[in-house]
């Protein structure tokens, strides 16, 4: 109910009569009871002058309340008619009426007009509270309310009480309300002698149903008055809100959501900036390796490590790739791979990412488990599980990876609903540690949970990996002892027609130059130089910029023709697209071959489609570089 229409409920069902009269003391309303009260309708009299409507039976009573009346409108202050003034109704009927005027405001410091409260002294019937229409008033009004004595017995009480509360109508008046709910709270005790006391309070309180439910409730209780300075007892309402408080409570989910994925998306921003730069850096590591390989024999001591940080910086380039279309949400690059062999490659990686004194155990499956994925989303697998494994362990214990063919069929599923029917490839990861207690493992996998201490984990690690596995049509299962440990089950679909793409090799001979003149920019000054030096290593010749408007000018001063533009794509003051253009109109016969850390997707926004074959990915290897230059030179 509207605030105004809670005014004209209480001024229809007031006992006293009202009557509100302007500042020319004209008629502007009348409630029922001045109705009844004085016998005239208010459509009949409005905007009539009140001493020319109602007959006063002695000029002084009429004098006196003139008087009383204009020294309100004029001064603000209240007055009471005091003596019992003798009044004439509209059938004739003698009436001595008592009460008191009042001001009315527009807004602080005008009066607008007057209130007059009148009633008749000899018709009060125990200060009215037995009353029909208060009675009446409050068994229907539209929320609970409760009307209760100074001994907290119950006068009234509306029917949306009683049936809120379960009571019993028959019953209840005249009870203690102490009786009719004997386990009430001492706050609710202090909350009614405060009440008593003349205070007006309002809260909102979780209240317990019969029934075991919960609901919340908006209260307000006040003090009512037997004359004006007397406390007859106390008001009471409630009001149900539980829908308010579990919109409230959703909205409020909703909101945590709405962070929580603003800060992935910020997570993932960051992510993309980061694997563009590092992928920058492994390009320049993986080129010096690569001409480091060149000049050192095969049964060298070095050879050996320079193989082993090559075959590092290209497992980094999978991962880095990986961040990148996290915070671009480029779909992934799904191929049959041999899950055995991919592990055998990530070893060496995951025996360094665990504590020393932890025994690693490879347990592989002798058949094939071949599954379709991308090989860098396998790596994210283990090396989140393996961390939180060793995370797992305080000391000396031991970690197992493992993979099994599995196989669900639907009776088996039907039985253990968290499996899926099929052919399976499950791979494990199991650690010795203490376990995980119920309340944790019901949450692990949520975004942003995380039990590790402050700045030694990002909660992402878990979601990460069952995002993974979902997107692959996969499912994850956690068998967990307290005490003794806990293993994480990856369960990926067997593609058992599939055929793994082999391994490549690193090519011992990369295809060669026959001195042609390259034009190469990149932004990062360290990757153009060990760019440079591979080409020159190829036979080329190579000329380095920094930025386009350098390339620009070096076109311009150089004085032959420039076979191959090699560029950067995204890049200040203009991408690489739009400077291979500017240097066509030096040029029109200029090839171009783009490079870029960033992935397909960010490539199409900068005009360079996946169909592209003048397109090299960073970081790359020398022999890619020679084998996509040849490819682009040779095709025209």
């Amino acid at each position: 109910m509207s605030r105004l229409n809670w005014h004209q409920a209480v001024l229809q069902n007031m006992i006293d009569a009202v009557i509100a009269v302007d500042r020319d003391q004209r008629i502007m309303l009348l409630n029922p009871a001045a109705e009844r009260l004085l016998g005239h309708a208010l459509q009949q009299i409005l905007g009539q002058n009140f001493f020319e409507t109602f007959t006063f039976a002695t000029a002084e009573s009429r004098a006196e309340i003139q008087n009383s009346l204009e020294m309100v409108l004029v001064t603000g202050e209240h007055a009471v008619i005091a003596s019992q003034a003798p009044l004439t109704t509209k059938a004739g009927s003698p009436l001595q009426i008592s009460g008191n005027i009042s001001p009315i405001y527009e807004h602080p410091g005008r009066i607008m007009g007057a209130l007059l409260v009148l009633y008749d002294p000899a018709a009060e019937m125990e200060q009215n509270l037995c009353s029909e229409d208060l009675l009446g008033f409050i068994e229907h009004a539209p929320i609970a309310v409760a009307l209760f004595d100074n001994s907290m017995r119950y006068l009234a009480a509306s029917r949306r009480w009683i049936d809120d509360y379960k009571l019993d109508c028959e019953s209840l008046l005249g009870r203690s309300h102490y009786k009719v709910f004997p386990e009430t709270p001492n706050h609710w005790r202090i909350a009614h002698q405060q009440g008593l006391s003349g205070a007006t309070l309002r809260d909102e309180e979780l209240f317990l149903r019969h029934d075991g439910s919960v609901k919340w409730d908006r209260w307000i209780l006040m003090p009512w008055y037997e004359s004006q300075n007397t406390i007859g007892g106390i008001i009471v309402l409630t009001e149900d809100i539980t829908d308010r408080k579990h919109l409230e409570q959703e909205n409020q989910d909703l909101l945590e959501q709405l962070v929580a994925a603003q800060k992935i998306e910020s997570l993932g921003r960051l992510a993309g900036g980061i694997a563009h730069d590092f992928n920058n850096m492994l390009n320049v590591i993986q080129g010096h390796v690569g001409l480091a390989l060149l000049d050192i024999d095969a049964d060298h001591p070095i050879h050996q490590h320079l193989t082993e940080i090559r075959d590092a910086a290209e497992r980094s380039t999978e991962l880095t790739q990986q961040l990148l279309s996290f915070s671009s949400r480029e779909e992934a690059e799904p191929r049959f791979i041999e899950l055995n062999q991919s592990i055998e490659g990530m070893l060496r990686i995951l025996k360094r990412l665990i504590a020393e004194e932890i025994d690693f155990v490879w347990e592989p499956e002798t058949a094939g488990c071949i599954v379709k994925m991308d090989s860098s989303q396998i790596d994210q697998i283990l090396a989140n599980l393996c961390v939180n494994a060793s995370d797992a362990i305080s000391g000396i214990g031991t970690i197992t990876l493992k993979t099994e063919n599995r196989k669900f069929d639907h009776e088996f599923c039907k039985a253990h609903p968290e499996y899926l029917p099929g052919h399976f490839v499950m791979l494990s990861v199991s650690d010795t540690g203490p376990g995980i207690d119920p309340a944790t493992q019901a949450r692990i996998f949520e975004p942003f949970f995380t039990t590790k201490p402050q700045g030694k984990g990002t909660g992402l690690g878990l979601s990460t990996v069952a995002g993974i596995v979902k997107q692959n049509q996969g499912f994850v299962r956690v068998e967990n002892q307290p005490g003794s440990g806990s293993t994480f089950q990856i369960f990926l679909p067997c593609r058992r027609d599939g055929k793994p793409i082999p391994h490549l090799e690193h090519a011992t001979r990369a295809p060669v130059g026959t001195n042609e003149m390259i034009l190469l920019i990149d932004d990062e000054p360290m990757l153009a130089k060990i760019s440079r030096e591979i080409l020159l290593s190829l036979g080329y010749r190579v000329i380095i910029a920094t930025s386009p408007r350098d390339a620009i000018q070096m076109m311009l001063d150089f004085k032959g023709t420039v076979d191959l533009l090699i560029t950067d794509v995204v890049m200040p003051e203009m991408n690489g697209q739009e400077l291979y253009h500017a240097l066509q109109k030096l040029q029109p016969n200029l090839n171009v071959l783009y490079m870029s850390g960033y992935t397909l997707h960010i490539m199409a926004e900068q005009g360079i489609t996946s169909e592209e074959n003048s397109f090299l990915k960073k970081p790359f290897s020398r022999n890619e570089l020679a084998v996509k230059v040849r490819q682009v030179l040779q095709q025209n």
